[in-house]
């Protein structure tokens, strides 16, 4: 029985009793070269039209076969033989004046792989340009279309954009293509509030396979990015949306003033978004005023072109080797080759193997070292806000002395602005809280979604008594402070307490958990108010200490977390 599409394109590393062979007779010799190999972009999505196979396959021929700009001849080198055209096997390495050009179609049973690969020599530097290919047909599924660009360096080479072969471009103009039950097109329109459901719902998406790149339109007169110059440069490799003004003030009533985007900044949404797992720093924010768009356009197609590369699985993007590598011992299998044929071939299949394998050597050490850019850009930036944020702070120390505006924490807490709603928390906590209380992305989304207009000036007091008397006694250890933190906790009718008989129990449960930085803090207290689990009668405040911060940080509130142990 016929072996299906994605078990022969395995077979190769699967199965070692069947003899090592080639499709037909000698391959020609094997030829390497020392090389530094630079990934560029890796970009694969589904294709719903009618006889998508074959035209993606044409949209890819037709590629190669092109003149590039300022080239006298194609890229190819030479005219492409006719079955190049009709998506069958052709290779074209050999031949004077060509380029190294290859194509193979695999067949099963359940579908169709057709996989390609052209280097296309650069005439001005030392550097090659590799194409590769691949289209997928299986049933009971959608086409699957895939491209990929590499740098093979020899010597020394001036820099160059991140960016996607041209053909990706064809691709979505003229075939239905989409990714994680979402269109992907080359353009984008501008989303209004009414969409920004369906947004939030694809940046929360379990399984979401591509990042998701937001630009936010700008207040008026106020320069922003060009948007159609973002989605010409990553179009197919990430959900681009663009977002009016008041579609931006609604994804952020929804998501948080940490994790949106707005008056005119770009973000990047990495897959894996998660309510309990989100961390505004692993998902890079743009601002228009800080960057020179040039260089914004270059970060953001440096993260999302070769993003791809980290996943290793050749099922989801089959290389050209290993699919014709795969096509010819199936071939060879089907009708047997003498030994001393079988001993040739096996030798030449294994030289190839060996440059296949130094060239993904290459691959996975320059991205590798893309990564180690990336954590030194952005501890860089850590650094620059760092600076400026004790800029500030000095320029504000000296201006509230020079106007002699300096009072006591106690003086001002009169003058506090009310905590009108839950909608306002976030906004109400950065300005009335300061840095004494952090309110958890999590706890802000479970006040906007479960809280009670009942409770909100009961949760505002005990919020200003963490941040006038818990975090003080934490800073100072003033017995005072807690004394005074108990009397007026007991005045509104809180305790504060573990969350726990056995203080250890939290840890060993995942609700008591929240993401902070680059750990995980259990919440081992709270301050707790009425019993039961409804949130017109209750409300539950679980928090830790940030001993690096010297900031109580609330964690979850207002609903009880579902747990019958608790206190």
């Amino acid at each position: 029985m016929q072996q299906g599409l994605r078990a022969k394109s395995r077979s190769i590393r699967e199965d070692s009793e069947e003899p090592r062979v080639v499709r037909t007779g000698a391959l020609p010799p094997f030829r390497s070269a020392r090389s530094l190999v630079h990934p560029v972009s890796r970009v694969w999505f589904e294709l719903t039209d009618t006889a998508a196979f074959e035209r993606s396959i044409g949209l890819a021929v037709e590629w190669m076969s092109q003149f590039p700009k300022g080239s006298g001849q194609p890229r190819s080198g030479v005219t492409l033989p006719p079955q190049a055209a009709a998506g069958q096997t052709f290779d074209i390495t050999d031949e004077l004046g060509a380029n190294p050009t290859k194509a193979v179609r695999l067949e099963a049973d359940d579908g169709v792989l057709w996989a390609a690969r052209l280097d296309w020599p650069d005439p001005q530097v030392p550097r090659t340009w590799v194409s590769e290919f691949f289209v997928e047909a299986r049933s009971g599924h959608m086409v699957r279309f895939g491209a990929q660009l590499t740098c093979v360096r020899r010597g020394d080479t001036p820099p160059f954009d991140t960016t996607r072969p041209s053909v990706v471009q064809r691709v979505l103009e003229t075939l239905s293509a989409e990714a994680d039950g979402r269109q992907l097109t080359d353009t984008v329109e501008l989303s209004e509030v009414a969409d920004v459901g369906e947004i939030v719902d694809l940046l929360y998406a379990n399984g979401r396979r591509l990042p998701v790149v937001v630009i936010s339109e700008p207040e008026d007169s106020q320069p922003g990015f060009a948007v159609q110059d973002i989605t010409r440069r990553i179009a197919g490799a990430a959900h681009i949306v663009h977002l009016s003004r008041d579609a931006s003030w609604e994804l952020t009533r929804l998501v948080g003033k940490r994790m949106s985007v707005f008056r005119g900044a770009a973000r990047l949404y990495q897959p894996g978004l998660s309510e309990a797992g989100e961390d505004p720093f692993d998902h890079p924010l743009w601002l228009p005023q800080s960057h020179r768009e040039g260089a914004v356009l270059r970060q953001i197609a440096g993260r999302v072109l070769p993003a791809a590369f980290l996943d290793r699985s050749n099922s989801i993007f089959p290389r050209y080797a290993e699919v014709r590598e795969a096509d010819a011992r199936l071939a060879m299998r089907a009708r047997g080759m003498p030994p001393a044929a079988l001993a040739q071939d096996e030798l030449e299949l294994a030289n190839r193997k060996v440059a296949e394998l130094a060239e993904e050597r290459d691959l996975w050490a320059s991205l590798a070292d893309e990564q180690e850019l990336h954590r030194l850009q952005a501890e860089n930036e850590v650094e620059r806000l760092k600076a400026e944020v004790a800029r500030l702070e000095a320029k504000a120390n000296m201006l509230e002395f020079s106007l002699g505006q300096r009072v006591e924490l106690e003086a001002v807490t009169a003058a506090d602005d009310p905590l009108e709603s839950y909608e306002d928390l976030e906004d109400w906590a950065e300005k009335v809280l300061g840095d004494a209380v952090f309110i958890h992305s999590a706890a802000l989304k479970d006040c906007r979604k479960n809280g009670h207009p009942n409770m909100i000036s009961r949760i505002e007091a005990a919020l200003l008594v963490m941040r006038d008397h818990m975090t003080p006694f934490r800073r100072t250890n003033d017995l005072s402070h807690r004394e005074r933190a108990r009397e007026k906790l007991g005045a509104l009718g809180f305790e504060d307490e573990a969350c726990f008989v056995d203080r250890k129990e939290a840890a060993r449960r995942p609700k008591y958990s929240v993401p902070h930085g680059h750990e995980t803090r259990v919440l081992y207290d709270h301050l707790k108010y009425g019993t039961g689990y409804d949130n017109a009668n209750q409300v539950r405040i679980y928090y830790f200490w940030d001993d690096e911060k010297q900031q109580h940080v609330v964690g979850k509130m207002p609903s009880h977390l579902p747990n019958n142990l608790t206190n």
